[in-house]
């Protein structure tokens, strides 16, 4: 094990192309580019945005250090420790694992009047999924995205984004924000980010506010950048660009939902379809999602469903036409027979 307090080719290799990937963040900050914090689990670089946000209030909004609020969102899913399901909306996650973390105020997804509202003197930033993967595939309402960029300008306020299920491409978009044409001041990349072969993520954000909160010594992660996952992030970053896998998660996901919609349409048991690329819900009637994803295991696909009401479509984003018509012959035999 080489620790990452020593710098290696892998992990130089590794943030280079990392920031320049990402469009510059925080453009409101500056445009010296980007800087990436490496970590193993998501939920790790979760963790380390909001020590971003709470120092950035501190030091920079005057807020008194203890008294610092993120507006989050209900039905999140960010992780599972301490800090983070301090904030979840489901008890399975809390409960018995008190006291909990304060400083978060938690309101409605897709509602920016509630994010208004719940704005204060105290309140230093807005952490938020795009699309929300866990909490039911859920997908805001237009503008959503654009609103929150704004209400975090108008309140100088950090905006957030955890991208770990919905970036790099899932979405048909290398990042989720970009269906709205905006850019957050943090944002936070994991599981696909190594393939899936090695634990991997990292939160980037604007130089001046990495170097603002951050400095030797005050973060870090043992095995976080370390040489393994720095070659497998790199080979995954490249496959992603070179493969155009974005771009085919947009053309398959289009496919595949439009021909689960014509299911939809002759089904008894599906309420609704919703999604972008290759990051699709199917919502079912009667809350029994699992039963339909029980069946298509045993045909063969592999699926989970959310919240027992939503079964999630997420396919590898190189699935090819054959597998794609593999997997909507699957969803006859499933919901029309």
């Amino acid at each position: 094990v080489i620790s990452n307090v020593v710098y290696t080719d892998p992990l130089a290799l590794f943030l280079s192309k990392t920031a320049e990937f990402v469009p510059q963040l925080g453009p409101r900050f500056g445009l010296d580019g980007n800087k990436v914090m490496p970590k193993n689990g998501g939920v790790e670089s979760v963790e380390t945005a909001i020590k971003m946000a709470r120092y950035y209030g501190w030091k920079k909004k005057n807020i008194p250090d203890g008294k610092q609020e993120i507006i989050v969102f209900n039905n999140n899913f960010h992780g599972r420790m301490i800090t983070v399901i301090s904030f979840s909306s489901q008890s399975k996650y809390r409960d018995g694992f008190g006291p909990l973390t304060p400083g978060f105020v938690s309101v409605e997804f897709g509602n920016l009047d509630a994010v208004k509202a719940a704005v204060n003197k105290y309140t230093c930033g807005i952490l938020v999924e795009p699309m929300q993967g866990e909490g039911g595939m859920k997908i805001p309402p237009p503008g959503f995205l654009q609103g929150l960029r704004k209400i975090a300008d108008d309140n100088d306020l950090l905006l957030m984004l955890d991208e770990i299920q919905v970036g790099l491409g899932r979405t048909g978009k290398n990042f989720c924000f970009e269906h709205e044409n905006i850019v957050p001041d943090g944002l936070i990349l994991g599981k696909a980010l190594s393939g899936g072969l090695i634990p991997l993520s990292v939160f980037i954000t604007n130089t001046k506010l990495m170097d603002l909160a951050f400095d030797k010594g005050s973060d870090g992660s043992t095995f976080g950048g370390y040489p393994l996952a720095c070659v497998a992030g790199v080979a995954a970053l490249e496959v992603l660009q070179e493969e155009e896998l974005a771009k085919a998660s947009e053309v398959q996901g289009e496919k595949l939902k439009q021909s689960i919609m014509k299911i939809a349409g002759r089904s008894k048991h599906i309420k609704e379809v919703r999604g972008k690329g290759l990051f699709i819900g199917i919502e079912v009637k009667n809350r029994d999602a699992m039963i339909f994803c029980r069946k298509l295991l045993d045909l063969g696909i592999i699926v989970n469903d959310s919240h027992g009401h939503t079964i999630r479509i997420s396919p590898p984003l190189n699935i090819s036409d054959d597998e794609t018509g593999f997997l909507i012959k699957c969803l006859e035999e499933v919901f029309l027979k």
